[in-house]
């Protein structure tokens, strides 16, 4: 039993932890307010300007290679991976739906350390019957199952077709554009709650059409109405002609602006790159400052389109996107 005279003293030495505690704290807080009186005495907060951006490619660069036969598909990570890319975006046009080339590249970019951070599935609402708008949403939906399959947190989808001459030349007579908009909006929402059950979100490129503008984006963007769907912006298609990057119809830093708030994805056209690294078409050093000012932490995937061979390009192109992006 202890006795009263030792509680009496274990109770003083209660208060006095607790009032050193209280002068603690008090000391403290009047530091604090007069480094705020005083911004001589806050050491300055040192800010990293790099654009910490992961870097991917998309499949869609090399086109040419895979015609060529100079590169397989399922070799595409273990390059992607020598060029120093942290991730890799692959075309539903090279994947074929075909389950044993998914499964491999998938092992192959575990193997190698390589993110996958989309899927970009084609689509085209410029359609004259629900058959075939229904046919769009399918392939749109099993390209959603891909995507799950393959870790892929973005699903890149389009509205049509687009090159100069695209979609104007394969639009069916009696089918307009309110009527394609109506069609892939309806077509968007009905994916959503498959797309936020698996963790995917759908991201909409500007792709000619109904797509075309960065205007476009955002009204398709907000009617559909949901977080998981947003936007990809593609720095080239505000060309006539992306494939040359002739005919800016849009600035594309502008509309990158324009788009910030729902921006999710970011493809980096190339169609050239010089010996000091830059694209002769495109300002990356600007465009890099843009998405540090919007703070922009998606990934940047490389679309290159140029002429010459993407296997010979693809060290300059990686090299370009670094030297702009700042860091390792």
């Amino acid at each position: 039993m202890k006795t009263i005279a030792m509680k009496l003293a274990e109770g003083a030495r209660s208060v006095r932890t607790h009032m050193a505690t209280l002068a603690l704290l008090a000391a403290a807080c009047l530091a604090s307010s007069a480094r705020a009186a005083d911004p001589a005495a806050t050491p300055p907060q040192v800010i990293d300007t790099a654009c910490r951006v992961k870097l991917a490619i998309s499949t869609a660069s090399f086109g040419r290679a895979f015609r060529e036969k100079k590169l397989d598909i399922l070799d595409f990570p273990a390059m992607c991976d020598r060029a120093g890319l942290d991730a890799i975006e692959l075309n539903d046009f090279y994947l074929k739906g075909d389950w044993t080339i998914i499964r491999e590249i998938k092992r192959r970019a575990a193997r190698h350390g390589i993110g996958i951070c989309a899927v970009a599935a084609e689509a085209n609402f410029y359609r004259a019957t629900p058959a075939e708008i229904e046919r769009e949403r399918a392939h749109l939906e099993q390209y959603l199952d891909i995507a799950y399959y393959l870790g892929a947190p973005r699903l890149r989808v389009n509205t049509c077709p687009y090159n100069k001459h695209l979609p104007a030349a394969i639009i069916p007579q009696g089918v307009t554009h309110e009527m394609a908009f109506a069609a892939a909006v309806r077509t968007f929402r009905s994916l959503i709650p498959a797309a936020e059950k698996k963790g995917i979100i759908l991201v909409l490129e500007n792709h000619g059409g109904i797509s075309r503008t960065s205007a476009d984006q955002i009204k398709i963007t907000e009617a559909v109405g949901s977080e998981w769907f947003r936007i990809n912006l593609d720095t080239g298609n505000y060309h006539a002609d992306p494939m040359a990057g002739t005919e800016p119809f849009e600035d594309f830093l502008q509309a990158t602006e324009k788009v910030a708030p729902y921006l999710a994805f970011c493809h980096a056209k190339v169609w050239d790159v010089t010996d000091d690294l830059r694209e002769p078409t495109l300002d990356y050093d600007r465009f890099f400052a843009v998405l540090r000012r919007i703070g922009y932490c998606g990934p940047i995937s490389i679309e290159y389109m140029g002429r010459k061979d993407p296997l010979e390009m693809l060290p300059k192109c990686v090299a370009l996107m670094k030297r702009c992006r700042g860091g390792q």
